[in-house]
């Protein structure tokens, strides 16, 4: 190994425990507790060494996110190896969705405040952004992939283009998501109690209506 590559892998791993380290702090104390000082300390390294990595607390909770986005995708990948009907394949990826957030709240946390950080119009100049955005593309895209293989396959309607029913699993499978993901970490979220319903039931209620509305035989 060179001396550039050594360098290069060094600055990674650097970069790497800087993340862990954000990442922890925003899995035990949310992030209104997340701050640069906080996580140099957790991180064992000077302010001025994360600020060499990092721009802010933005930055941080992009690289996050980023993070998080990528090992969706992965998770998404290994659904697709598979030789199922599509039908299956979109359910099982609503699932493994569900399932991401609520083994991975922190994770689900950076998504939020990458979403709400682009509706809110302020300019970030970190690097993460545009790389939150491509696996944000890149996830939808898979998603399509699995409809289109059902439509093709012929346990998926074709009344409507692949890209569109993908939007309307990703738009109403977030609210979904949302929901469980505050039933968890908000004490004063009880809706699902109001109503009787537990998580598993919302989510199977939710997978039967709208699978039967996609469904070729239904």
């Amino acid at each position: 190994m060179g001396i550039t590559e050594r360098r290069i892998r060094e600055k990674e791993r650097k970069r790497s425990n800087m993340l862990d380290a954000a990442e922890f702090i925003l899995l035990e104390k949310g992030l209104d507790h997340l701050s640069m000082e906080n996580v140099a300390q957790k991180a064992e390294v000077s302010k001025g060494s994360l600020y060499q990595y990092f721009q802010n607390k933005n930055d941080l909770v992009l690289g996050i996110c980023y993070r998080a986005t990528h090992l969706l995708n992965e998770s998404f990948k290994e659904v697709l190896e598979s030789k199922r009907k599509g039908l299956m394949l979109v359910r099982e990826l609503v699932e493994r969705y569900l399932n991401y957030v609520k083994d991975h709240p922190q994770y689900y946390s950076s998504m939020k405040f990458f979403d709400n950080l682009n509706s809110s119009g302020i300019d970030s100049k970190s690097d993460y952004l545009e790389l939150c955005t491509k696996n944000r593309q890149e996830g939808f895209r898979l998603m399509a992939e699995a409809i289109q293989r059902g439509i093709d396959d012929g346990s998926i309607k074709n009344d409507f283009p692949a890209e569109q029913l993908a939007l309307l699993f990703w738009s109403t499978s977030h609210g979904i998501v949302t929901i469980s993901y505050m039933h968890q970490n908000y004490e004063h979220f009880r809706l699902l109690e109001h109503v009787g319903m537990q998580e598993n039931q919302l989510f199977n209620a939710y997978m039967h209506i709208l699978g039967c509305g996609i469904a070729a035989n239904s």
